[in-house]
């Protein structure tokens, strides 16, 4: 089991909280459900998040620590099964105006490196983590 197990408990109808040990909440429900994540949500936003927090100390070391920085996943849906995601797509919203030409292409290419070896999450979905599913018997 992993040292930071979450739990997803139900709270009502089509309605669920996942919690960790640490009491951070966050609501899941079906799509249109007010104020929560669907489960397709909270995968692209762990997608985001973790990319985000790879890739943070890379670029505010270039563009300051107080730049906003946003990061933004989106993702296409399968035609042949609407049950799956075909594709993710993942962008930094960050202004890199002030960094020459030069720099800004070592550094992306540093953000790209650093998501693609080191985001735990991304990679997990790209190389098809075994998920087991298990069931009191």
């Amino acid at each position: 089991m992993s040292s930071t197990p979450v739990e997803v408990r139900r709270s009502s109808q089509q309605r669920f909280v996942a919690r960790n040990e640490r009491g951070g909440e966050v609501p899941i429900g079906p799509d249109g459900a007010p104020e929560a994540f669907t489960p397709g949500e909270l995968l692209l936003a762990a997608i985001a998040g973790c990319s985000g927090l790879t890739g943070e100390q890379l670029l505010i070391r270039r563009v300051g620590e107080t730049a906003p920085l946003s990061v933004h996943a989106d993702r296409s849906k399968d035609p042949q099964d609407p049950h799956k995601f075909s594709s993710i797509q993942v962008s930094f919203d960050v202004d890199l105006s002030g960094v020459d030409d030069a720099e800004r292409g070592k550094l992306v290419a540093a953000v790209e490196s650093a998501v693609d070896r080191l985001c735990t999450v991304s990679r997990s979905v790209e190389e098809g983590t075994p998920i087991t599913v298990s069931l009191p018997r």
